[in-house]
């Protein structure tokens, strides 16, 4: 079975894994009955024990700049892309292309090196694996930091009550792209450089997070590339795992998304298995401004409560000025 998707997701590549985990829980399940069925029972119960300690209601997607729980961001988000989809798959189709674009690099790289006799094999692999990874990681959240810019640009016009597109909120974005690409840059090579080490990927995934909020702090608060890192980390400051688990959650939520579209219709059609690959992709990419909704949320959020929480009770209606 082809497993090569786009943008890094696979429906086949999903169907295999999926069906050999299954696989792997029904030996288990056959060999030790009472421990499979335990472990599933705990983890059920933590599911239901995390879902139901926080509250979802009201959503209120609109009056975005005000206190919300934990529940109500994933609710907001998610009813602001259902209620404008033209307008966010919109803006989610610039992955598309970009999927195309990190694939024709990485290709040209590769044949590119071995049509002027560099040698790709070997010792020689390891350079240029760092160079794909770094190229790909650069291409990938770049287009990821466009969106979000985008998004939250869209989300303030749409709380404004003012018309606009896909085209017109990229436009806005494209306005701060310099401290964009300065921020992105700097984060990117601190990330890989940490990542490179192994024993130091841990403090990576903090920084990640610490840096999470760049893009709508360029954006809504005109600060330069260094001066966006470190107001991302002010923000994220005391709410890390909070910040964390938002924008996880609605990330593992639009990485499911597509393969689990495509791994369905393995079962239920007879399309080819190289389409369902573009269709996985295709699913993930539109679905991408899910997670840029979920984290302008986010963004609001700690902001609300840095600027109102000592002087106001934590009640829902607490706002700022957007921006």
């Amino acid at each position: 079975m082809p497993t090569a998707g786009i943008l890094g997701t696979g429906a086949t590549d999903f169907f295999c894994t999926a069906v050999a985990t299954v696989s792997k829980a029904l030996v288990q399940l056959l060999r030790d009955p009472g421990l499979t069925v335990l472990v599933l029972a705990a983890l059920l119960i933590l599911v239901l024990f995390a879902a139901t300690r926080t509250t979802w209601t009201p959503a209120a997607p609109l009056r975005i700049a005000r206190r919300r729980s934990w529940g109500q961001t994933l609710a907001a988000a998610g009813r602001m892309y259902v209620g404008r989809p033209k307008l966010f798959l919109g803006i989610g189709l610039l992955f598309i292309p970009l999927g195309a674009l990190i694939g024709l690099l990485q290709a040209l790289i590769l044949g590119g090196l071995g049509l002027v006799g560099v040698d790709t094999t070997g010792e020689r692999a390891g350079g240029l694996v760092l160079l794909l990874l770094g190229v790909g990681t650069t291409l990938t959240l770049l287009g990821l930091a466009l969106v979000q810019a985008a998004t939250a640009c869209a989300l303030v016009e749409v709380d404004g009550g003012r018309p606009i597109g896909p085209a017109r909120a990229y436009r806005l974005a494209f306005r701060r792209v310099r401290p964009f690409l300065g921020g992105l840059g700097f984060a990117v090579v601190v990330w890989i450089a940490l990542n490179l080490t192994t024993v130091l990927i841990p403090i990576a995934i903090w920084i990640a997070v610490r840096w999470i909020l760049l893009a709508q702090v360029v954006e809504l608060e005109d600060r330069s590339a260094l001066e966006g890192l470190r107001r991302s980390s002010e923000l994220v400051r005391g709410r890390w795992l909070r910040v964390a688990s938002l924008v996880g959650v609605g990330a593992l939520v639009v990485l499911a998304a597509g393969p689990l579209i495509g791994a369905s219709l393995i079962l239920l059609t007879d399309a080819p298995l190289p389409l369902l690959n573009v269709i996985a992709g295709i699913v993930y990419a539109l679905a991408m401004p899910f997670v840029a909704l979920t984290t302008a949320y986010v963004y609001f959020d700690a902001r609300v409560r840095e600027e109102l929480e000592p002087a106001a009770p934590a009640t829902l209606p607490a706002e700022v000025q957007p921006g």
